[in-house]
């Protein structure tokens, strides 16, 4: 069976689509090291979340990208190493779509970050 370009694009509208409230509503940053599961809920060690910037973006065939944007003063102090995207806003515990982690990023309070995570339907 094919799975057609027009089904691709189609989870694509529906990831970043409010269906059922499941959709993609929040970017979280953290600062946990470890392995992360299939089953993990949150970040190993979450620091911030904050909820979408925007709306969705659906300029590119099969894919869909969010955006959060963390001025210096929450950034201050932070050592990065994790982020995702979740379903649920800031105050509420919430099923993990994504996790990505990385080498540790220093935050001194004079750095603002931007979160641009796209989610490709191949």
């Amino acid at each position: 069976m094919v799975f057609s370009n027009y089904g691709k694009q189609a989870v694509a509208w529906a990831i970043g689509s409010d269906i059922s409230n499941n959709n993609v509503q929040a970017i979280a940053i953290g600062s946990g090291s470890g392995t992360a599961l299939v089953t993990d809920v949150t970040l190993l060690n979450e620091v911030k979340k904050t909820v979408i910037t925007g709306s969705p973006d659906f300029d590119t065939a099969r894919k869909v990208s969010f955006q959060a944007d963390f001025n210096s003063i929450t950034m201050s102090g932070i050592i990065l190493t994790e982020f995702g995207l979740f379903v649920s806003g800031p105050s509420l515990v919430g099923s993990t779509w994504q996790r990505e982690s990385f080498g540790s990023l220093v935050f001194d309070g004079t750095n603002e970050l931007q979160i641009v995570s796209i989610i490709d339907v191949l």
